[in-house]
């Protein structure tokens, strides 16, 4: 690469980096304007949490995660419920600047790294969460974040960045704790074939220590507990895995609304609220879904696939005299538009297979695959990919961006 091709990359570098600040002006002054939260996609729970966390300093809900909320909370502590938009606003400005050294850290520059952000900051989802009490696009932030500090290790190996990474690692488990399973490629990411085995022993020992400090040090703050692991798993697990799970996820692409059934069914008592079904204890869903996998292994099996099925389908339910040429129809399409990164991203990784055990390409691919595997062990439901289709948008785009270039 000459003189002026480095300018020119330079100048392009800097373009990026000044319409993530255009963007993130426009989206934080639009949030502080309209701060009027979005109720269609409403988590009631991890908003009543917030509000706790507000108005005493402590979540004693022991159902969901605690980070998201805890975030939540000090933001109405702030600004009270108006202030949550403008609050969501520097998460979504976050992760165009993470993603930007995602993109760096891969080798992209100039206008390939230009691009790249644009296409991630316009994601319809990202800039709707920014209205929304939902955790999607902290999640986002984390992933994000995880596989960026991923890549400055690789390239800095310092103590410094190895803390980093496992810090990052930390505040992604009290987010979303069936990320756990991703510190099984941070630790593949960690090996060096030519490192003797007690250099990677204390590379190993001193990520865990970063994991376990910012987790811990996350919930003494918000829970007033270092270790802390929420019981919402086994009430998801149940949704995956009773008599009626197929019913549901076909019907309302989640096995959650199946519990009231299969409760009744199993003489548990009659639930009438969300609030019922939380209270039952976690001991009582793993009881009756480990009960139901090992009485029907078959049926468990073929629920696996729906869900499988259900994970990667455009959520969209159509109305009874659905027509193409209307709003329902522009709807759908850009529902099942929304659907494909991972598709593509598969397509892509193919066409790119010669690259495949690059450790980089490896680690990414890893990450991907355990994100979205404990939606098939329990509940899945499209809603719960949008995370995962950011990051195959932003691996797909540097696989093609990086062929492009002859990096890779």
């Amino acid at each position: 690469m000459n003189a002026q091709h480095i300018k020119i990359s330079r100048m392009l570098t800097h373009k990026a980096s000044l319409f993530i600040g255009i963007v993130s002006v426009v989206v934080l002054v639009f949030a502080v304007l309209q701060n009027t939260l979005n109720t269609s996609f409403f988590v009631r729970i991890l908003f009543n949490d917030a509000k706790e966390f507000s108005d005493t300093g402590t979540i004693t809900s022991d159902f969901m995660p605690i980070g998201y909320s805890g975030f939540l909370g000090s933001c109405m502590r702030i600004g009270g419920t108006e202030g949550i938009p403008a609050c969501q606003a520097f998460v979504y400005i976050s992760i165009l600047i993470t993603t930007l050294y995602f993109f760096k850290l891969r080798g992209l520059l100039g206008y390939l790294l230009a691009l790249g952000i644009i296409i991630i900051s316009l994601h319809p989802m990202l800039v709707l969460n920014v209205w929304r009490v939902h955790d999607g696009n902290m999640t986002v932030l984390m992933l994000v974040g995880f596989l960026a500090s991923g890549f400055f290790y690789v390239r800095s190996k310092s103590v410094w960045s190895t803390l980093l990474f496992g810090g990052v690692t930390g505040a992604m488990l009290t987010i979303r704790i069936n990320t756990i399973l991703l510190v099984l490629p941070a630790l593949l990411l960690l090996y060096k074939k030519e490192e003797k085995t007690k250099n990677y022993i204390k590379k190993g020992l001193l990520f865990l220590a970063g994991t376990a400090i910012v987790f811990m040090g996350i919930n003494m703050a918000v829970k007033q507990t270092s270790v802390f692991f929420p019981g919402h798993g086994f009430y998801n697990l149940f949704s995956g895995a009773n008599e009626y799970s197929e019913k549901y996820l076909l019907k309302d692409f989640s096995g959650e609304n199946s519990h009231k059934e299969a409760l009744e069914a199993k003489g548990i008592f009659s639930t009438k609220s969300f609030d019922d079904l939380m209270n039952i204890p976690s001991e009582t869903y793993k009881t009756l879904s480990l009960n139901f996998i090992k009485e029907h292994p078959a049926e468990y099996l073929k629920l696996t696939g729906i869900k499988i099925i259900t994970f990667f389908r455009p959520g969209y339910h159509s109305p009874e005299h659905f027509r193409w040429i209307s709003s329902e129809g522009l709807k759908r399409v850009s529902k099942i538009i929304l659907a494909t990164p991972f598709f593509v991203w598969v397509y892509i990784v193919w066409k790119t297979k010669k690259n495949f055990f690059e450790k980089e390409n490896l680690f990414i691919f890893s990450v991907i695959i355990l994100y979205f595997a404990p939606f098939f062990v329990a509940n899945a439901d499209p809603r719960y990919r949008f995370p995962l289709d950011i990051i195959c948008i932003a691996d797909g785009y540097c696989r093609i961006a990086l062929r492009k270039t002859k990096i890779t």
